[in-house]
C-alpha cells in the first residue's frame, strides 16, 4: 500500500496537498469505535507504514526535517494516546492499535532517532501515556514531584486510558518500555527541557506493576542521565542550571524510595546515595544544603514511617507481613549505611561548611537517637555505626570549624546519655510511655551494645583531641554508671 503513494509528495510537497488528506483519512478509520476491527486495524498498518517510510526520505534540509519529523510524531500520537472516547469505549482494539503505534515509534527511534530535532514532548507524552498513574505511598511522606500535585493527591486516580485488561496495559508498558531505554541511549542530545521530561517519563515507569521494568528505571536508566547532566555541568556558564536540573532527578528518584516493593526501594537508594558520593565533591554548598534537608531527612522521615508502622501492627501481623517489616528495615538499614559513608566523606568538606550544619546535626543525631530507641533491635547497631561514622569524621576538622565540632560532639553526647539512661532500669521513670513500652519489647542486643560504646568511646576521643581536657568528674561518674548496665 504505501508504495502506491507518492513519498516525494508527502514529504516535499505542502502538507495540505498529500500529507494531510492521507493521514486525516487514516485517522478518522483507525478512531472510528463503530468500524469493523479489521478495517481499524488495517488503516493503523498502512498509516504506520507511511509513518516509519517518510522519516528515512528526509533530506538534510533541517527546517524541513524539523516540519516533517512533527507532522510524523503529531500523527502518531493521535493513534497511541487515547482520547476521551476512547477510554470509555475500552477494547481490546484499541489496546492493538495503540501497541502498533508503540512499535512504529520504536522502529522511527532505531532508526531516525539520532536525526530528531523536534518533537521530544511529543514522544515522552506517548511513553508516559501507557502508565498507571502513581498512588500516594502510605505515609505520603515523599510524592513524585513531577506525577503527583497538591491539588489532586486526595483525589482517586483514574484507570490508564485504553484498558480493558491488565494484559494490555502490561503489553503497552512493556514495548513503550524498550522505547524509553532507546531515547536514555542517547540523552546526552537532549536540552534540558526535554531531559526534565524524560526524568518525569521515567519515575512514571519506575511505579509500573513490572518489578523489572520498574528496577532498570530506577537503577540503571535514572543514573544514566543523572551521569549525562553531571557531565553537562562542566559548562560554567549552564551550571546552575544542569545543578537545578539534578536536583530534580534525585527528587524524582527519591519518590522511588518509598515504593512497596523491596527490589525497587533498594535499588532507588542506591542510585540516589551513588550520584551524591560520585558527584559530592563537585556540588555547591546551596546543593548540598538540598541534599540534606529535600533528600536526606525526608528519606529518613519516610522510610521510619513505614517502619514503625508495622512496628505498631506486629501483634496482627501474619508470616507475609513479617517479611514485609523485615524488608523495610532492611531498607532503612541500607540508607543508614549510606548516610554514614557520605558524611564520612564530606562533612569536613561540604557539609559543616553549611550555614544551616548546626541545626542538620541535630536532626541528623535526633534520627540516630529515635531509631535506637523506637525502631526494631535490628536497626540500632547500623544506626549507631552510622553515628560512630559520623562523629569520627569530626576529628578532621580544621581549626575554622572548631565551635561546630564542639557544639557537634556535645549534641552527640546528650544522645548517648538518652540512649544510657533507656538502657539502665534505675532511669527508666524519666522515659516517656512509647520508649519505655518499646524498650521492653525489645532489649538491647551485644552488637547494639558494642556500637553504642563505640560511639561514646569516639566522641571522647574526638572532644579530648579538641579541648586537650578530659570530660569533667561529673560526666565520667554518669558515663560509668552508663556503662556498668542495668542494677
Amino acid at each position: 500500500m504505501v508504495a502506491m503513494l507518492n513519498i516525494h509528495r508527502l514529504v516535499y510537497r505542502p502538507s495540505e496537498v498529500a500529507w494531510d488528506p492521507t493521514t486525516s483519512h487514516l485517522l478518522s478509520i483507525v478512531s472510528f469505535p463503530s468500524a469493523p476491527a479489521a478495517i481499524r486495524v488495517q488503516a493503523a498498518r498502512v498509516l504506520d507504514e507511511v509513518l516509519v517510510v517518510v522519516p528515512r526520505h528526509l533530506s538534510s534540509n533541517g527546517e524541513l526535517q524539523a516540519i516533517v519529523q512533527r507532522r510524523v510524531l503529531d500523527v502518531l500520537a493521535k493513534q497511541i494516546v487515547p482520547s476521551g472516547a476512547d477510554n470509555i469505549l475500552s477494547t481490546s482494539t484499541n489496546v492493538e492499535l495503540r501497541r502498533m503505534g508503540l512499535e512504529t515509534l520504536h522502529l522511527i527511534l532505531q532508526a531516525s532517532g539520532h536525526t530528531l530535532v523536534i518533537g521530544w514532548e511529543t514522544i515522552f507524552e506517548m511513553l508516559g501515556s501507557v502508565c498507571k498513574p502513581a498512588m500516594l505511598s502510605r505515609s505520603g511522606s515523599i510524592d513524585s514531584v513531577s506525577t503527583l500535585s497538591l491539588q489532586d493527591s486526595h483525589r482517586p486516580k483514574p484507570l490508564p486510558l485504553g484498558y480493558n485488561t491488565e494484559r494490555g496495559y502490561t503489553t503497552l508498558v512493556k514495548i513503550a518500555f524498550q522505547s524509553m531505554k532507546l531515547v536514555c541511549d542517547s540523552v546526552s542530545s537532549l536540552s534540558p527541557e526535554h531531559l526534565r521530561l524524560c526524568i518525569t517519563t521515567l519515575g512514571q515507569f519506575g511505579r509500573q506493576a513490572d518489578t523489572n521494568i520498574a528496577l532498570t528505571a530506577a537503577e540503571s536508566l535514572l543514573w544514566s542521565v543523572s551521569d549525562s547532566i553531571q557531565a553537562k555541568r562542566k559548562d560554567l556558564q549552564r551550571e546552575p542550571e544542569y545543578s537545578e536540573l539534578w536536583m530534580f532527578l534525585l527528587l524524582e528518584v527519591l519518590g522511588l524510595c518509598t515504593d512497596a516493593r523491596p527490589e525497587v526501594r533498594v535499588g532507588a537508594i542506591q542510585t540516589l546515595f551513588r550520584a551524591m558520593q560520585l558527584y559530592g565533591a563537585t556540588l555547591s554548598l546551596d546543593t548540598w544544603n538540598e541534599c540534606v534537608w529535600k533528600i536526606t531527612f525526608p528519606l529518613l522521615d519516610a522510610i521510619s514511617t513505614e517502619s514503625r508502622r508495622t512496628l505498631s501492627d506486629s501483634a496482627i501481623l501474619s508470616s507475609t507481613s513479617a517479611s514485609s517489616e523485615q524488608a523495610w528495615d532492611e531498607s532503612k538499614s541500607l540508607a543508614l549505611q549510606w548516610i554514614g559513608s557520605i558524611i564520612k566523606e564530606f562533612l569536613v568538606t561540604k557539609i559543616m561548611r553549611l550555614q544551616t550544619f548546626t541545626e542538620a546535626w541535630k536532626v541528623f543525631v535526633s534520627h540516630i537517637h529515635d531509631t535506637v530507641l523506637l525502631d526494631r533491635r535490628s536497626l540500632s547497631t547500623p544506626a549507631l555505626q552510622c553515628l560512630d561514622k559520623a562523629v569520627d569524621s569530626l576529628s578532621a576538622a580544621n581549626e575554622d570549624l572548631q565551635p561546630q565540632v564542639a557544639e557537634a560532639w556535645e549534641c552527640v553526647w546528650q544522645a548517648c546519655n538518652d540512649i544510657g539512661v533507656a538502657i539502665s532500669r534505675a532511669g527508666r521513670s524519666h522515659l516517656s510511655p512509647r520508649v519505655e513500652a518499646s524498650l521492653a519489647q525489645r532489649p538491647f542486643t551485644q552488637d547494639s551494645l558494642a556500637a553504642f560504646i563505640n560511639v561514646i568511646r569516639t566522641t571522647r576521643r574526638v572532644s579530648r583531641q579538641q579541648t586537650d581536657m578530659e570530660w569533667s568528674l561529673e560526666r565520667l561518674t554518669h558515663l560509668m554508671e552508663i556503662l556498668k548496665g542495668p542494677q
